[in-house]
């Protein structure tokens, strides 16, 4: 709490106090895991009791559910950082996938987090992968970005280093030239 004057002052509103708490929340995740999540301790780092934090979420497993939207809204939000900055297909494909694992890697306790809620196939690889396989003259068959994805959320469940950056591409890549397409188009 910030002194003003005679009075200690809140560094936030009343108003804003559900969204204090969940930034809260989320340093804390980022800092130590969901497992040491504690609304009492975010109570008490913003300086207000533990009940005003149960008014707006009665239940961690309420902040929980808060977090995952915020923690899945990162993790869209990292996959296309920067790429469309490209006009190259291949480029905006290797770099979603590198700031996939740049992202497991820089936030390992929301990565961890992130995988224990449902996941879902980001529409933005799925239109990426699209792109790759037109350039290449491919057509791009309904389980293709599928299957780079559960091999992606495959990767970032084993610790890190399994396997190389440039590994965890070629094999991306290798997921996108299916049998059905190499047959149609012998270059591809």
């Amino acid at each position: 709490m910030k002194e003003v004057g005679w009075m200690a002052q809140p560094p936030y509103h009343r108003q804003n106090l559900a969204a204090a708490i969940a930034q809260q929340a989320r340093q804390q995740l980022g800092q130590q895991g969901v497992g040491q999540l504690s609304l009492r301790q975010i109570a008490r780092d913003l300086g207000v009791t533990p009940a005003a934090v149960y008014r707006h979420y009665p239940d961690k497993q309420a902040l929980l559910a808060q977090l995952h939207v915020t923690v899945a809204e990162e993790v869209q939000a990292a996959l296309q950082e920067g790429v469309l900055v490209s006009n190259d297909a291949n480029a905006m494909f290797h770099r979603m996938v590198q700031n996939f694992l740049a992202f497991r890697q820089d936030q390992p306790f929301a990565m961890a987090f992130y995988l224990q809620g449902a996941l879902t196939l980001p529409q933005g690889l799925v239109t990426v992968i699209n792109l790759v396989n037109t350039a290449h003259g491919r057509v791009t068959l309904p389980y293709q970005a599928a299957s780079v994805w559960t091999f992606l959320i495959g990767i970032v469940t084993q610790p890190q280093g399994v396997l190389s950056r440039p590994t965890v591409l070629a094999i991306c890549e290798r997921l996108l030239v299916s049998p059905a397409a190499s047959a149609e188009n012998p270059e591809a």
